[in-house]
This record gives structure tokens, sequence and C-alpha cells, in this order.
């Protein structure tokens, strides 16, 4: 780390990367809760040397360096303080005669979490905005369930006798397809013989028992409740935008799935049929032999996909979730990305949560091949014409979401449900933007929006921290929630580092749209 962006990091303030110790002379014990969540989260700087006073940080060095530094690394390296080893790059500063110290923790691969402290596992601690958590047991048992060889989907599942345990229509279903897409097999072949051979049954003693994947993919209702005691998806369709207020109706149609995948799939898509009707008659939703699909509909798949074959199933406590808002479609997971997030918009082959169905959803060609599924929809998304779909990644809470903007342009506006989402105004003409009056088919631009399209447009790029000063405001809460993130799932803003979100060097700058509506608005 350099002088000056350490300085930038002193003015930003600590936050889910950066955490600050006086550390004069010794070695503060919550120094090692900070290694702990960092190791478990997404990795960030311990910076040893720094004093707080209110929200100002300032540099006020270590006066024994050399015994503080080797004190911390040492206690590190002793059995008895972590249970993990964790990758650790030591630095030092002098700045104006002032020693600093500077550690760069790592994130430790999911095989080497959670990483706790004194023996004691309830000691494990996660990064959630400026602060170290302790961990609950539902949190510590979704690092567990990460960190085993053995995959979820891939365990045997004996809790319903076999000849009760799959939804033969559900079966049927996949085969058919899957004859389709993949030449050569025999068509003939029993459905044991079929799923022993792609291994969604395991043999024991001479008898067949489904796996978990198996389960999940064309369980009946009855297996698939006694394996998950939670939805498979519940499908909100709202009829306000993401920075809207909640209403008193909260939603006007919603579908919650309790059954397999493939049963879920199908009726998600009947109900997206109906949603987004321009045009969509009778195209195969595998397949998409058609050519009347409506132009988003790959990446709205995808999406789908994604959810439904990457979630935690392990996790019974939390269920996915798809928000249709009037400004997009929102998809939430309970499971955060199972490998290496640097590397999401790479090609290759990744871990992934749920192999054996990640897999045979790929055999059908229900799924992008591996490794291409988020660069796929951001690059077709704007071909369209909108801004690129965002994502978070939270390795604090092991979720991960992913919203696809502007669905307003991609929607039949004469339609009975966006005449109800969106009201009669729908189909007329759009007058001009003020504090009042809004287009109908766009979303509103809030005044707090108004004030930083108007900030960024003056003063370009600009910070966080520098936002909330130019703007008079100290809550960074907020700050974030009314001012940025509206603007960001609206597109009037974007990252100046968009594949590393949270990147303590990012900026926030007008896009094109931004800018169109400056000018257009505002001039």
């Amino acid at each position: 780390m350099k002088r000056n962006e350490l300085i930038r990091l002193l003015e930003a303030g600590e936050w889910n990367d950066i955490e600050f110790k006086e550390a004069r002379s010794s070695v503060p014990k919550s120094a090692y809760k900070t290694v702990s969540s960092f190791a478990n989260t997404h990795g960030g700087w311990l910076v040893f040397g720094v004093s707080q006073e209110g929200e100002e940080f300032n540099i006020t060095g270590v006066i024994k360096p050399d015994k503080v530094q080797s004190d911390f690394l040492s206690a590190l390296h002793a059995d008895q303080k972590i249970n993990h080893d964790v990758e650790i790059i030591e630095d030092r500063l002098n700045v104006d005669g002032k020693i600093v110290i500077i550690f760069q923790i790592k994130e430790n691969t999911r095989l080497r979490k959670p990483v706790y402290l004194d023996g004691d596992i309830r000691r494990t601690y996660l990064r959630k905005g400026g602060s170290d958590y302790n961990a609950r047991m539902p949190d510590i048992e979704r690092l567990l369930r990460d960190a085993t060889v053995d995959r979820w989907d891939g365990q045997a599942f004996e809790r319903v006798d076999f000849e009760e345990a799959l939804n033969q229509n559900s079966l049927h279903w996949y085969r058919d397809r899957f004859n389709r897409v993949n030449q050569g097999i025999d068509p003939e072949e029993s459905d044991n013989e079929f799923l022993y051979h792609w291994g969604f049954l395991l043999k024991q003693k001479g008898e067949f028992i489904p796996t978990r994947a198996a389960v999940m993919l064309f369980g009946s209702p009855l297996a698939v409740h006694q394996l998950i005691p939670r939805p498979t998806l519940d499908l909100q369709f709202l009829g306000y935008a993401t920075d809207e207020a909640l209403p008193e109706t909260r939603w006007i149609d919603r579908m919650v799935s309790e059954e397999n995948i493939i049963q879920t799939w199908r009726q998600l898509i009947s109900k997206y049929k109906f949603f987004m009707p321009k045009p969509f008659r009778d195209i195969d939703p595998v397949t998409l032999a058609r050519r009347d699909a409506p132009p988003g509909f790959r990446v709205f798949r995808e999406a789908a996909m994604n959810l439904l074959i990457h979630q935690d199933y392990g996790d019974h406590s939390r269920k996915a979730v798809i928000k249709f808002f009037r400004d997009g479609i929102q998809f939430w997971n309970p499971g955060d990305v199972f490998g290496d997030a640097s590397r999401l918009m790479e090609p290759g082959e990744k871990e992934v949560r749920n192999p054996s169905i990640a897999m045979a959803m790929r055999r059908i060609d229900m799924c992008e091949q591996a490794g291409t599924g988020l660069r796929m929809m951001r690059e077709e998304w704007q071909k369209l014409g909108h801004p690129a779909p965002t994502y978070k990644n939270d390795r604090s809470w092991k979720a991960f979401e992913f919203f696809i903007p502007e669905l307003d342009k991609e929607v039949d506006m004469a339609s009975d449900l966006m005449k109800a989402m969106f009201g009669e105004r729908a189909t007329e003409s759009p007058t001009r933007l003020d504090d009042t009056v809004t287009p109908p088919v766009t979303p509103p631009v809030t005044p707090p929006v108004k004030r930083l399209l108007n900030l960024l447009n003056n003063k370009g790029d600009m910070g966080a921290k520098a936002i909330r000063e130019a703007l008079g405001l100290k809550d960074r809460t907020h700050v974030r929630d009314a001012y940025i993130s509206p603007g960001l799932k609206q597109g009037l803003i974007e990252y100046t580092i968009p594949n590393k979100p949270q990147s303590r060097l990012q900026k926030y700058r007008l896009t094109e749209k931004g800018r169109s509506l400056i000018r257009k608005y505002y001039e």
C-alpha cells in the first residue's frame, strides 16, 4: 500500500474491507476478531498506528513496530489462536516520522472456513459494514456446509421409499427434452437405468436410492417436503419500483412453489409468459426454437436457472425470491458464490454448490455453459439498450443478489397486469419530469436522486465520502439507500470500477441516460 492510498482510505473511513487500530505499543485483542471476519468474508486491510476521534482517523504511529508486528504474527501462527492458517501480507510505512504497520488479510477458501479463535467455533466472526460481528449458529452452519468435500446434492436420500420419491411427470418432461438435445441416446432405456446412468440413483445392497439432486429435480411433493422444509421459490409481482415506499398492497400476484425444480420452472414460465407477453406465444422455454421470444428472455432464463440450481438447499431458514418490480427484476439467493468470486466474469469451469443439479440442466441446454452465464447476461442486456445488470455477492450473509434493470422497456404496456402495476397512465405519453410529475413508464426519479445527478453533473466522478460531504450528510446508510442505490438501479449513475463494486477506490459517475436526463429536464 502506498502513502497516497493510505491517506485516501483514512479519508473514506472504516468499511467492509478496512479496519484501523491504534496499537501504540501492543496488539489489541480486537485485531484477532478482524482477522477472523476478513478471512471468512471478502478479505481486507488491517492497519496499526491509526487512532479515531469521532468520525476522524489520524495517524499516531506505532511506538514499538517490530515488537507489535512480531507479537501479532506469532500469535496467529500459534496452534491455539486460530484454527486455520490465514494468508497475510505485511508492510509498513513511514508517514511524517510515524510508523504505520499494514496487514493485508486474504479471504480463506471455502475449504478453510470458518476461521475462528481460541479453538471455539462460537468465536467465528464476520465482516458486515465497518464492524466485526460474532457469527450466529446458522451463519456457522452455512460455512460448514460449503466446506465439505462431498456436495449436498450428491448425497443419498432415504427418508421416503423409492417408489414414492419421484414425480413421473417431471421425469418424463426432462427425458423428452434430454432426447431432443442429445443425439444417440437410447429412448427406450428404462427410467431407473437412465437415472442410474447419469448419477441420480445410487445402489446400496442391490437397491436403488435417489440422490438429493434426483429429489430436487424430479421428486414427488412428499419427497421434496421431507428434504427441504421451505419453498423452492417465492415469486412476487410488485406494483411499485425499488426506490418507492412500500404501498398498502404489497404485491399484485404471487406464486410460492414447494415442488421440485422442474415443476417450479414450469410454473415460473407460465407466470412469465403472462407477465411478459410481447411477443411470447409458442416458444419452447428449453430449446428457444421459435424466433418470437421476448428479447430479454434469454437473460431472464439464465438468471432464474442460476437461482434454482445454485442456491443453498441445505439452508432451511431462508428461501429464494424473484421480485418483479416496476423498474427491474431482483433475484435473491440463499447462498453466495461457491468458489472464487473474483473470477465470476472470467471464462472457464468454476466450482458450483450443486454440480449434479447444474449438469442436469446444462444437458438439456436450460442454461449457459459453465463460466459464461454472467458475462452473457451483461452483454445481451446491454445490447438491448439497457444498463448492465448488477450483482452483489455477500459473503457475510452468504447470499447472492442479481438485478436486471429497466424492466418497463421489455413488457407489453397494454396488458391487464401492466395496467394494474403501472396504472391506467401506462399507455399515455410522458410529459415532463419534475418533483411531482413523472413519466408513467419510467421509474420515478426521487428528489434525493435528482440532487445526486446534479452533483455529479457539476463535480464529475465522486466517491461515497465525497458525495456525503458535498450533500452535507453524515449517515452512510441513508446516502447509500436513498441516493446511490436508486441511481444505480435506474441506470442513471454507474460504478467507475464495475467489476469490483466493493472496492475502496470506487467512485460513481453519470451514465449516458443520466446525462440525457440532466440535459432534458434540468438545464
